[in-house]
């Protein structure tokens, strides 16, 4: 299904949280599909997501231009209704860990995936901490991971197999890292997590391991990111 098609089917809402995950959460199409609705409606003058494509786009122009004419209303729909969605994208646009926490603390799911990659980041860099220092960094980190999988997020459920694979916050457990990895993919579509879902049906991490199951998630991610190949390829098992 091409992007153009995705698009005029796809919600403003929808838009908004495709685009506030990161680039490897949807296939190309899909995220190319969330840009188009979201740069549309920010053309007609919602400052949501004006606000929005000034945060994520790579177009500086754009960007300062997009930000100018939205600020005030965030900054003023934050006062007034203090919703975490807003406080995380105020966050992005200042890089303040202070707004961040507050929109992880209010369940936003992508302030709550970020504070958790940054937790578990700073774990990871840690020199000279006290070993307890870093396990509590690292168990914080794999509870906002969590608290985001509660709301079914595909982002989430990728970041909580992580952990549970390699013990980050928590210990290891490969058949709940295989069901989460599973989840991601065949619930959320995540490409990221076919690729996971891959390597455990290959090694056969927490579940028995089936070589031709690996390679249809293999391909599948690979149809997902625009490989024309592999998109002919799973045309070819129908």
């Amino acid at each position: 299904m091409t992007a153009l098609v995705l698009a005029a089917a796809m919600a403003s809402s929808e838009a908004l949280v495709t685009v506030l995950n990161t680039r490897t959460a949807a296939s190309q199409d899909r995220y190319d599909a969330a840009v188009a609705v979201v740069e549309r409606d920010a053309a007609a003058g919602k400052p949501l997501q004006q606000f929005v494509i000034g945060v994520t786009t790579d177009d500086q122009e754009k960007a300062a231009r997009y930000l100018a004419s939205s600020r005030g209303t965030i900054k003023s729909l934050a006062q007034r209704r203090g919703n975490p969605l807003v406080w995380y994208l105020l966050s992005m646009e200042s890089n303040d860990r202070a707004l961040l926490e507050r929109a992880a603390k209010g369940g936003n799911v992508q302030a709550l995936n970020a504070l958790g990659a940054m937790l578990v980041q700073e774990a990871n860099s840690a020199t000279g901490e006290a070993t307890n220092g870093v396990r509590r960094l690292l168990r914080e980190g794999f509870e906002c991971f969590s608290k985001a999988s509660e709301q079914r997020d595909p982002n989430a459920f990728v970041n909580v197999g992580a952990c549970y694979l390699n013990g980050i916050g928590c210990r290891k457990n490969a058949m709940l890292a295989f069901e989460c990895f599973r989840t991601a993919a065949q619930e959320g579509g995540h490409p990221e997590a076919m690729m996971y879902l891959s390597t455990c049906f290959d090694r056969g991490i927490g579940v028995k391991a089936d070589p031709e199951k690996a390679m249809f998630w293999r391909m599948k991610a690979r149809a997902c990111r625009g490989d024309k190949a592999a998109a002919k390829w799973l045309e070819s098992r129908k």
